[in-house]
Order: structure tokens, then sequence, then C-alpha cells
């Protein structure tokens, strides 16, 4: 595999490759997803939103499910699992002619998704140490985000081609990806360190009580879940805020989202390098100020004329991409590297659960500030982005790393090709942002 300057990880070749091939499947249909339904189906687009809002809503517990079984099994198999069971929910679409089948459809895809966010994050673990956890979480959100925009501009050009008989094409082509991504991530044979159990504890397996007992973990993701609301201006709040509130023309959001996604492309390693000797909690808090202050200058451009607030938005775009860059990466190495080894996947399950809380409670924050205006907007989401980086300050300092990780030699530089030692086998913990959502 051509280096790019991806970590030097063990099978990065497997690794990455599935990654690429994966998000740039789900980039394919991710313009489509909800339109397609409307395509085959009598129903408005009320009754298919709250038809995905349902099967979005029940697969939630799915998460804590994850957790347990990347503990009980090993990452690597629910990883796999993820895919195939992402592959069964969109195979599911051409036949969700109904409210309920759509419901399943869409739990079934994002159920996927949760498998997925509570297992990916703790394979790096497997396959990193250090700061080479966060220099792998870096990489592979610079490939998402540029296979997801690759993805959606192929999605774009078979449109022009095909017309609507494209939509059955893209979604063709992205259960095979998903598919091709579970053979790729089979095949890969990596060491674990996890212990069944952890020593000192009698013999009996640490579980879900431990986890939730863990104040300063627990108070971290309530923080971290916290600060994802400001995760909502690109994709979300911009658009109806730059139209609606600021009168910007209709191409507004679109090109400031690219703004966002294109540097994430360009500086997302880069950055994560840069900062590598700023301890984790440090950057996590600043990209809380930095997303108050963003909110801030938002306010403050918001009665410009059209033309000076599009090219004062720039720099306010790329602020914000600067406190995601920064942020990101550190907080799944911050879990990934402090939780204890027997129940990682318990504790990343419940970290990544912050995207699914502040998932449902986002549309409704949004809807309700929009109709009250600019001020309510920024208030409410710099005044979320505060307070978050006040918790994060408070807890994330209090969270114990697991032995030297920060310090230790990273033993991983040079592909694993060695037998698998004893208890170490391809069931027993070898490897390790809608649909896996690109954050």
């Amino acid at each position: 595999m051509i280096d790019l300057g991806l970590p030097r990880i063990p099978q990065r070749g497997r690794i990455f490759s599935s990654v690429f091939i994966d998000t740039f499947g789900w980039g394919l249909f991710a313009p489509l997803a909800f339109l397609y339904f409307s395509f085959g189906t009598g129903l408005s687009f009320s009754a298919i939103g709250s038809a995905v809002s349902a099967g979005t809503l029940a697969s939630l517990p799915v998460a804590l499910l994850a957790g347990w079984l990347v503990d009980r099994f090993s990452p690597k198999s629910v990883l796999v699992a993820s895919n195939l069971v992402t592959a069964v929910g969109y195979g599911l679409y051409p036949f969700a002619s109904e409210w309920m089948l759509i419901a399943v459809a869409t739990f079934l895809v994002m159920a996927g998704d949760r498998l997925y966010w509570a297992s990916w994050p703790v394979i790096v673990v497997d396959l990193a140490s250090g700061r080479k956890l966060d220099a792998t979480y870096a990489a592979v959100g610079t490939i998402k985000n540029f296979t997801v925009a690759t993805g959606a501009l192929a999605s774009s050009g078979l449109t022009i081609l095909f017309g609507r008989g494209a939509a059955d094409l893209v979604l063709a082509l992205n259960v095979v990806t998903s598919l091709v991504a579970a053979v790729l991530l089979a095949g890969v044979r990596v060491s674990s360190n996890r212990p069944a159990k952890e020593a000192g504890g009698g013999g009996k397996e640490p579980g879900w009580r431990a986890a939730f007992q863990d104040h300063a973990f627990t108070g971290f993701c309530f923080s971290f879940m916290l600060l994802t609301f400001a995760w909502a201006l690109p994709a979300t709040i911009l658009p109806a805020y730059a139209v609606e509130i600021m009168k910007l023309p209709g191409w507004a959001p679109a090109f400031f989202l690219g703004i966002n996604s294109v540097a994430i492309m360009l500086a997302q390693m880069p950055v994560t390098a840069k900062v590598s000797h700023v301890p984790r909690q440090r950057l996590i808090v600043r990209a809380g100020l930095i997303f108050a202050v963003v909110f801030a200058g938002l306010y403050l451009v918001t009665e410009l004329p059209a033309t000076t607030a599009i090219v004062v938005l720039v720099p306010v775009m790329l602020i914000f991409t600067l406190g995601e860059m920064i942020s990101l990466p550190a907080a799944n190495a911050l879990v990934a590297s402090s939780a204890p080894a027997a129940i990682r996947g318990r504790y990343m399950s419940l970290f990544q659960l912050s995207w699914g809380i502040s998932g449902l409670f986002i549309p409704l924050l949004a809807g309700f500030v929009l109709d009250r205006g600019a001020l309510w907007v920024c208030a409410a989401f710099g005044g979320i982005a505060l307070l978050a980086a006040v918790g994060v300050q408070v807890t994330a300092y209090r969270i114990a790393p697991v032995g030297t990780e920060e310090e230790a030699a990273e033993p991983h530089d040079e592909p694993y090709d060695g037998p698998a030692s004893p208890g170490s086998g391809p069931d027993a913990g070898l490897a390790p942002v809608t649909t896996k959502d690109v954050t």
C-alpha cells in the first residue's frame, strides 16, 4: 500500500483499505439515503422521517450491547459483524415499502453503526500505543472525509447519467463495499494484550458496574456529549442560519461544509502531529473554548452584508475545523488508553454513546433556537460548548491512564507476522461517523 504518511501499524494495508472501501460505499449512497424511500413508496416525508427516527432511537441500546460483545468476544469479530449487519440493513431498503419495514431497515443499519463505533476504536489499541493512537485515529478521520467526498461526487455523476435509476445502483454498490470491508477485516491478525480478567479482582471479570462507577470517566463522557453539540454547526445549524437568518445565497452552506471537509482531509494528520506534545485533556478543553469563540464570531457577523459575511465566515469555519481536528483524535485516544483492558469495549461504547444521545437532542434544540433568532442560536450552542470545556477540565484530568502509555515505547512499528500466542486467536481479541458518521 502506498505510504501516504499513514501510521505504521500492523497490517495497515488491510486496515486502511477496509476503511477506504467501506466509507466510499457509504459516501455513494449518503446523498440519496433519505430520498430513496420516497422513490419507491407512497409515504410522505414526515412518515418516512418518523420511521427513520424510530429505527434510530431503537438502535441506541445496541451501543451498550456492542461494548459487552467487544469484551466478550473480540473487537475484530464485532467489527466484521457490523459490516454484515449494515449490509443486511441496506439490502432491505428495496423492499421497505411500508413504515415498519423502513424502521426495521434503519434499525439494522444504525445497529451496524453502533457495533462499528464500539469496536473500531478498541482494535486500534491492539495495533498502536502512545501518541500513535492519536495518529491512527487522525488517519482514519482523514480517509473517511476523503472517501465520503469522492463517493458523493461519484454518486452525483451516476445520478446525472442514470437519473433515479442510479439509486438502486449505488445502493447495491454500498452493500458490496460493506461485504468487501468485512472480508478484509476478517483476514486481519494482530496480537492482543487484553486479559480475560483484571488482576487482583478475585477471579471475577469486571463488568458494567465498574464502568459506571468510574465517576471521572462518566463525567467526562457527559461533558464530551455536550461538546458534540458544536459538531452540528456545518451540517445542521449553519445551512438554516446562513440562508434564513443571514440571508446568504443558497450555495453558501455547501461552500462552508466543503471548506470544513477539505480542511480536514488536508490538515488532520499534520495538525495531530503538531500538537502531539500537548496533553490530550488540554486539547479537548481548548476545542470547547474554540467552539464558544466560533459561535460568538458567528453572531458578530450576522448583520454584515452578504459578500463581507461570506469572506469573514471562511476563517471562522477554519477555526471551527481546527477545534474538531485537535479534539477528536485526542478524545478517542484518551478513552482508549485509559480504559481497563478487560472492559475496554464497554468504556468505548459508553463514550461513543455521546454522539447518539446528542444526536437525539440537537435537531430539537436547533429548531427551537433557529425560530427565535441569531442571539438564541449562538448563545445556546456557544454556551453549551463553554460548559463542555469546563466539564472536561474538571473530569478529564482525573481519568487514570493504564500503565505508562504516554511514555511507553511503541512496539508495533512493524507488521505482526508471527503466530498467534495462546489465547489470542481469531476469536480471542485479535484485530480492532446517517451511518459511520465522519467526524
